[in-house]
């Protein structure tokens, strides 16, 4: 989900800049322009408190920007999902292209705690919302490898660029966990993905009403498995238990032992990212995801049911 070392652009922005740049290129009289954050591949601003524009980072980013406006172009969803509005493909004033969206209201779900959320119901709309999208073939097909296999050499690294936030106790079953993993030639469940689909990413009306999903840069082909990773590393097998209750597919073992490695690394991807970045509020988030999977006993067996 998150990769390991973002961040480094061909340019930059300011709030003057990007006030230019969308006044010169679309019909908006910009009044307010917020900077509300840079993932690895754009920069996003907010202008006007309605509109949410996405400039890619370098030149390799437009790929990713117009293969963006093609999913959301073609997605069905029961929940909000942005959509391109604006898309100004040779801008003047500016050497790449770029895109907006009205903004989606809501909070994304890593700003709530778990145990002050409606498990059941969130895990419902999940569910229901992720067996909808992999039943519609958006992407194209690719080779089924372990989505983990990119990880193959790497576990060590995570734990390291994490350890300095983890007790001795916590890292040794992190590792261990982590080393447990049986990587597959092979996985089944082939299907459409959000693929980056971390609780950033989901937008809620309050502790109980998913509202929204963002950021489809990197939806692609692959094991369907790896969208329940993130939530997860948030919620533990309580989250997982109740999107599995409305989704269409039953996991086996090795596919919850997929779904907590990955969650696993993710969470201590994000304790690493918050303390680069000095977001004091995710590297927190983060630590306590994984102390709470360790000690409630989910990473003894990563391959039993939930």
């Amino acid at each position: 989900m998150t990769r390991q070392t973002p961040w480094a652009a061909e340019y930059e922005l300011d709030s003057d800049q990007v006030l230019a740049i969308v006044s010169k290129n679309t019909d908006l009289s910009v009044k307010e322009v917020q900077f509300l954050g840079e993932g690895w591949d754009f920069y996003n601003w907010l202008i006007n408190d309605h509109w949410v524009f996405r400039f890619p980072k370098r030149h390799s980013d437009i790929d990713t920007l117009v293969h963006e406006q093609r999913i959301l172009n073609q997605l069905h969803l029961p929940v909000e999902t942005p959509r391109f509005e604006y898309w100004v493909d040779r801008p003047t004033d500016f050497h790449k292209p770029f895109a907006g969206y009205a903004y989606l209201a809501g909070s994304p779900l890593i700003n709530f705690a778990s145990d002050s959320c409606d498990l059941i119901s969130i895990g419902k709309t999940i569910g229901e919302v992720l067996t909808m999208l992999h039943q519609q073939s958006l992407t194209p097909p690719l080779v089924p490898v372990d989505p983990l296999s990119l990880w193959t050499e790497g576990f060590d690294e995570i734990v390291t660029k994490a350890q300095p936030d983890l007790g001795i106790d916590i890292e040794r079953k992190v590792r261990d966990a982590l080393t447990s993993y049986r990587f597959r030639e092979r996985t089944s469940h082939q299907v459409t993905t959000h693929n980056d689909l971390g609780v950033e990413h989901i937008l809620m009306h309050d502790h109980a009403h998913v509202a929204a999903l963002i950021d489809w840069a990197d939806s692609a082909t692959a094991n369907g498995f790896v969208d329940l990773a993130g939530i997860w590393a948030w919620g533990g097998d309580d989250a997982l238990k109740a999107i599995m209750n409305h989704y269409y597919v039953d996991p086996n073992s090795e596919d919850f032992a997929q779904i907590r490695v990955h969650g696993l690394c993710y969470a201590l991807e994000q304790i690493a990212y918050g303390r680069a970045i000095d977001n004091p509020s995710l590297r927190s988030a983060a630590i306590d995801w994984v102390e709470r999977r360790t000690l409630d006993g989910e990473l003894e067996d990563v391959y039993a049911p939930a």
